[in-house]
């Protein structure tokens, strides 16, 4: 297994994509160091953009855990999150005024109300109301009591034929460095499972929340694919959806992926980064 300086990686593209928790950042705060890289990025002129599953606040929240610890390079417009997805797809699909019911917290409310919805905590519903839904939507694993939320949930689901959208596909998540807890992604694996229906899904690793990141650069700056570089910790999700998406990739050592499983995992899966590297602060 090659492993390469992330430096010299990255001055061969103009934008990059960063995934957040492993790369950028770990339970306790940003990891050391990466002030001074994202400075370095943007004094050769080359754009990030942080590519995440975390639906649970507003790009604005997300950014101010970054600007507490002193990184205040990394702007709200600098966050492509999947529930940035999940708002469009209520946009689309749901009349403003309706109500959703939501499993998560109360921070996610945020994309609802731009979607001009009305929120409704999922436990708070009941079934002599069911009827006044347009969607119910799945942030997060945590913001409500879990076997009232989680059953509340299985209950509105089963109970209606509106559309199940999830802000958050991942299935575990990191608590510290050695420890994992069950995501939102893996409770509505289950919901998929024990009601016999399809869900709506945003998010890593589908090749939609790329197209979103690329879109939104564009805006901007025309680039190409090849401009592009996504840099994550995982396999599963940060390679292999922007792989399928066509855009290179460089997997860091520095999160989920651990260092003396890399090889085999790559190997056993069959997902192969364009590039390895430690981390990102090479």
């Amino acid at each position: 297994m090659k492993l390469q300086k992330f430096k010299d990686v990255v001055l061969n593209y103009k934008v990059v994509f960063f995934d957040a928790y492993g790369v950028l950042k770990k339970h306790n705060g940003a990891i050391e160091g990466v002030k001074e890289m994202l400075d370095f990025l943007l004094e050769e002129n080359i754009q990030f953009y942080i590519i995440t599953n975390d639906a649970s606040r507003s790009p604005e929240l997300l950014t101010e855990a970054y600007h507490k610890e002193g990184i205040d390079t990394i702007k709200a417009e600098n966050i492509v999150s999947s529930a940035m997805m999940a708002e469009s797809f209520l946009k689309e699909n749901i009349s403003p005024g309706k109500k959703v019911a939501y499993l998560g917290r109360k921070s996610s409310e945020f994309y609802m109300k731009n979607a001009e919805l009305i929120p409704v905590k999922i436990e708070e519903d009941s079934e002599y109301n069911y009827a006044e839904l347009g969607a119910i939507m799945l942030f997060d694993d945590s913001g409500y009591d879990f076997k009232q939320g989680i059953n509340c949930t299985l209950n509105a689901i089963r109970s209606t034929n509106i559309p199940v959208i999830v802000a958050n596909p991942d299935l575990i998540y990191p608590v510290n460095d050695k420890d994992t807890a069950i995501a939102i992604g893996s409770l509505a694996n289950m919901f998929e499972a024990v009601s016999d229906r399809k869900f709506f899904k945003f998010g890593k690793p589908y090749e939609s929340i790329f197209q979103f990141g690329f879109n939104m650069v564009n805006a901007k700056q025309k680039i190409e694919k090849r401009d592009i570089v996504m840099v994550g910790d995982t396999l599963d999700t940060d390679i292999i959806g922007a792989n399928n998406f066509g855009i290179d990739t460089v997997l860091v050592l520095s999160g989920s992926t651990l260092a003396n499983q890399a090889e085999k995992l790559i190997k056993d899966k069959n997902i192969h980064p364009n590039y390895i590297c430690n981390s990102v602060l090479d």
